[in-house]
């Protein structure tokens, strides 16, 4: 049978630690050390300087994730302490504080349903069906408080512009620090397409007739492979890329990119739909099982094509360049020369 992993593959990807964070803290940082690169000496990198202070982009990249540490069911405090070394420098008196407080504001403001994560959790992506091609609000995995509109949010914020319900980011400081993250999130491409399934491994459209909520696979947290799981084998990077081995690399990349001449609020929706074209290539080829209930819903079993890892590798290398000089255009298009 040809849609199997191959052996190495397995074998490597069968190691990997689970990780919760998109991109991981390796893939985030790049992001932003790829825009502070391409940011110096511009206006926007003076504004970034001075809402940032000592940090940078690539330092505060990861905060999006670290407040994910912060239990509301134990009066908002921080849990994670030592857990992740990224989140070492925000595990302060002042800075475990700023993260319980953001969760405070950001909790349920968006009214979650039962089953749905906490609001701001759920600013960090979109569940597309695949069907479609372009990235649209009201389709289901959708909403008003997605990574798309949290994007659009935390920019209106920067620009000294009232933010739209639910959010409620405190500064300009914050919203930047977020934004960072959202960008990067925005161009994993599991954290906006997504694939349906019903209970034979069928793909359906959910946006077609009565939609079921067991048919979600979760932006492929629901699809286990040798590997663990398909959302986490795309959160993390190859080994050369990691501690920002590649950073250098990656921002020569970003500098030969053609950039998309759109509207501020319109620039987020072509990176999504950029973000469902890469989806596409990596549901390329792959089937799917039965599924399996569990407490939490149902989970599929999913076989990729021999050389799977050539097309991470690919897909993953072109989507931190482009996040690192989208976020940097985003931001010279907030503060222009």
């Amino acid at each position: 049978m040809k849609k199997i992993l191959i052996s190495a593959l397995m074998l490597a990807m069968a190691s990997l630690p689970q990780l919760s964070f998109a991109w991981g803290a390796d893939g985030h940082q790049t992001v932003g050390a790829i825009a502070d690169s391409l940011l110096t000496g511009s206006k926007a990198g003076a504004q970034v300087k001075a809402l940032l202070g000592d940090n940078t982009l690539e330092k505060v990249a990861v905060w999006g994730d670290c407040v994910k540490g912060i239990s509301p069911e134990k009066d908002y405090a921080y849990t994670s302490t030592g857990r992740y070394p990224e989140c070492a420098s925000f595990e302060t008196a002042a800075g475990i504080a700023a993260m319980s407080d953001y969760v405070k504001r950001n909790d349920t403001n968006c009214k979650p349903a039962s089953g749905e994560e906490n609001c701001h959790k759920q600013y960090h992506y979109a569940d597309v069906a695949l069907q479609h091609d372009q990235y649209k609000t009201g389709y289901v995995g959708t909403s008003d408080h997605d990574v798309v509109n949290a994007i659009r949010a935390a920019v209106l914020v920067l620009q000294d512009k009232p933010q739209p319900k639910p959010f409620n980011f405190k500064d300009k400081q914050e919203a930047l620090t977020l934004l960072t993250h959202y960008v990067g999130d925005l161009h994993q491409p599991l954290h906006v397409g997504s694939i349906f399934l019903n209970a034979e491994g069928k793909i359906i459209n959910p946006d077609e007739g009565q939609y079921d909520h067991a048919t979600n696979t979760v932006g492929g947290n629901a699809l286990q492979c040798p590997c663990g799981n398909l959302h986490s084998l795309w959160d993390d990077l190859p080994q050369q890329y990691k501690r920002g081995r590649m950073n250098e690399t990656l921002t020569k990349k970003a500098k030969t990119l053609t950039l998309a001449n759109a509207s501020i609020e319109e620039l987020p929706v072509l990176w999504a739909n950029d973000a469902i074209r890469d989806a596409r290539i990596l549901f390329a080829g792959t089937q799917f099982s039965k599924s399996t209930p569990n407490q939490k819903g149902n989970n599929w079993s999913i076989a990729l094509p021999l050389e799977y890892e050539k097309t991470m590798a690919s897909l993953k290398d072109d989507a931190l360049a482009r996040a690192g000089a989208h976020l940097a255009q985003l931001l010279k298009t907030v503060w222009p020369d």
